[in-house]
């Protein structure tokens, strides 16, 4: 899987990004929801200037189902 942009992302904005796509992928969430709420920080703070995240991933891959962290049932 591969986040990517083709031009300049301030360094601001991508910390901005990588700390809520982050939580969200920590707290055992979608990979296409921790897209989601990364975009929508970089709005919020008013960063968006037009980036919108994508992701390349497998055909075979759907990132709405794709969960990184397995949270243990006790």
């Amino acid at each position: 899987m591969i986040i990517a942009k083709a031009t300049e992302v301030s360094d601001l904005a991508a910390s901005a990004f990588a700390a809520r796509f982050y939580a969200v992928v920590a707290s055992a969430q979608p990979i296409g929801q921790a897209l989601r709420q990364g975009a929508v920080v970089l709005d919020l703070m008013g960063l968006y200037g037009g980036w919108k995240p994508n992701v390349l991933s497998r055909t075979d891959v759907t990132v709405d189902d794709l969960v990184f962290v397995q949270v243990p049932i006790e």
